[in-house]
Parts: C-alpha cells; structure tokens; sequence
C-alpha cells in the first residue's frame, strides 16, 4: 500500500514538473524520404514503359510499378496529415527544392515516355487511364495535405506541384480520347 502510494505520488510530480509538449514525430525528412519513395518508382516506371513493347507479361511490371507509386504516395499522404504543426521556413524550402527537382522533372518524364509510346500501349488505355487517374488522384491529395504544411517557398511549391499536375492530366486527355 505504501510503494503504491509512493509510485503514485512521485508519478504526479513527474507529470506535474514536465508538462507533456506536442512533439512532431513527422519531419521534413521524412516526407523527403516519402517523395524520394515516389520518385524511385516513377523512374522504374519509365524504364518498364521504355522496355514495353506489347502483350500481357511486359505489361505486368508497370502494373507494379504503379502499384509501387501508389503505396509510396498514400505513405506520404498519411505522414503529411500526421505531422501536427506546419515547417519551418528552412525545412519548407528543403521540401520544396527537392520535391521540384526530383518528381517535378522525373513525372513528366515519365509521362512524356508514355505519351510517346501511346500505338503500343492503344490496346490497354483502359488500363493505363485508370494507372493515371490513380496516380493523379494520389498527386492531388498528397500535394494538398504537403503544401498545407509549408511556410515558405510556397509558390515554387505550387509551381512544382502544377508541373506535375499539368503532366498527368495531359496523359488522361490523351488515354481519353
């Protein structure tokens, strides 16, 4: 009874001497890492849309590949709304910058691969369109829930996600149509 009454007591005043402080367990590299995450896939991507050259086995790798994006994505979407309070000038800056030169070129890359093999991929442009959607989805409520975190560098980060949004959206209306 005693050492319960002790345990308790000094566990009150530990809790009252250090007030419990919202800590950010999400950091800036950490969505650095998530976007690193994409664009790893992207770029495998490309590389399985280039070696593409008909029929249903060579499809299979840019099915896992875009699979690939999408868990990446959904990760840094998830770690962007669980960070709890918006990066410092610094940190926004750093995923900025990075954002733009590594999936703002890679995506558009990527998708001009495949808007440039668009004959040999015209017997699954159902399967293609729905890849992108998918993948334009997942740009939209990433970029959304990241560039709510930002404090700094704001346009260049609008700017890059445009970039990419421009991109997808040109391989939607063209895999439309």
């Amino acid at each position: 009874m005693r050492f319960q009454l002790l345990v308790s007591s000094l566990l009150a005043c530990t809790a009252a001497a250090a007030p419990l402080q919202a800590r950010d367990i999400i950091t800036a590299q950490t969505l650095i890492s998530d976007i690193k995450g994409i664009d790893d896939g992207v770029n495998a991507l490309t590389a399985s849309i280039k070696a593409y050259d008909g029929g249903l086995i060579k499809e299979l790798p840019i099915g896992a590949d875009i699979t690939a994006i999408h868990i990446a994505n959904r990760k840094g979407f998830l770690d962007a709304n669980l960070r709890a309070t918006p990066f410092n000038a610094a940190d926004s800056t750093a995923i900025v910058e990075y954002t733009a030169s590594s999936v703002g070129v890679d995506i558009p890359a990527s998708v001009d691969v495949l808007k440039a093999k668009y004959d040999v991929f015209e017997n699954q442009k159902v399967v293609i369109l729905a890849g992108l959607k998918l993948l334009k989805n997942d740009h939209d409520t990433f970029s959304a829930a990241l560039v709510a975190k930002i404090t700094a560098d704001k346009e260049n980060g609008v700017a890059a996600v445009a970039v990419i949004d421009d991109a997808l959206q040109s391989a939607i209306d063209l895999y439309s149509s």
